[in-house]
């Protein structure tokens, strides 16, 4: 196309836009919007609608990913307790909330055991070991998700029994103010414990995810002095 040095500017402008539009159309196929809509629908098929959690996936980097509900909580808690009398299950918390200090009694089940023991997630699989391989397991975490997408992070190096120890709770169970023990009805029917945070940012409600993952290789090149 040969173009007059006489066309004034805007009109070249308006005619390239006009000659591109087929391209820019073309090129935003992937991402169709319906009519009327504020966000593309592949969006909208995927968004988390919240609400209450009767069950979670247990996943990722594991032997043994499996679904969960109330009662298979409450009999593989009874199956552990069997397996070892002394497992910690029961854990009272005080934490801040936006409502103010909280303190509460959970029941439920180590996530380390959740995770570990052979009966539930039957153990890590090796993940990314980065450059370095040497306790790979430092560089899995967990992730736990709620129905409305909320999540949060636990490092395996905090519940690790040789490493920090920190009992982390997958509670299902609560004591109630006439000091019975109750479902957790208004909390989804599991939600995530975790002793020692002030904030309680991390005790996550209507649990609909818990998977574990690795952290990517460092992107940081070495550096030599």
């Amino acid at each position: 196309m040969r173009f007059n040095g006489k066309i004034p500017i805007a009109s070249l402008i308006l005619s390239m836009l006009v000659l591109w539009q087929p391209t820019l159309a073309e090129s935003s196929s992937d991402l169709r919007w319906d009519q009327g809509e504020k966000t593309p629908s592949v969006w909208n098929k995927n968004k988390c609608l919240g609400g209450y959690s009767p069950s979670f996936h247990l996943g990722g980097e594991l032997n043994n990913p499996a679904t969960y509900n109330l009662q298979n909580l409450r009999n593989l808690r009874n199956l552990l307790k069997n397996q070892n009398p002394a497992l910690v299950t029961e854990i009272t918390v005080s934490f801040q909330t936006g409502a103010g200090p909280q303190t509460e009694t959970y029941y439920g089940i180590p996530l380390w055991e959740l995770i570990n023991n052979s009966k539930a997630g039957g153990g890590l699989k090796p993940g990314n070991s980065g450059v370095n391989p040497k306790n790979s397991f430092l560089r899995q975490y967990v992730l736990v998700e709620a129905t409305d997408c909320y999540g949060a992070v636990v490092a395996i190096g905090e519940i690790q029994p040789n490493f920090e120890g920190k009992t982390v709770l997958v509670a299902f169970e609560k004591k109630g103010s006439d000091g019975r023990v109750v479902p957790l009805i208004d909390e989804g029917f599991a939600r995530l414990v975790v002793p020692g945070d002030k904030a309680g940012g991390r005790y996550i409600s209507n649990v609909r995810n818990i998977v574990i993952l690795s952290a990517p290789a460092s992107p940081l090149k070495p550096k030599y002095f």
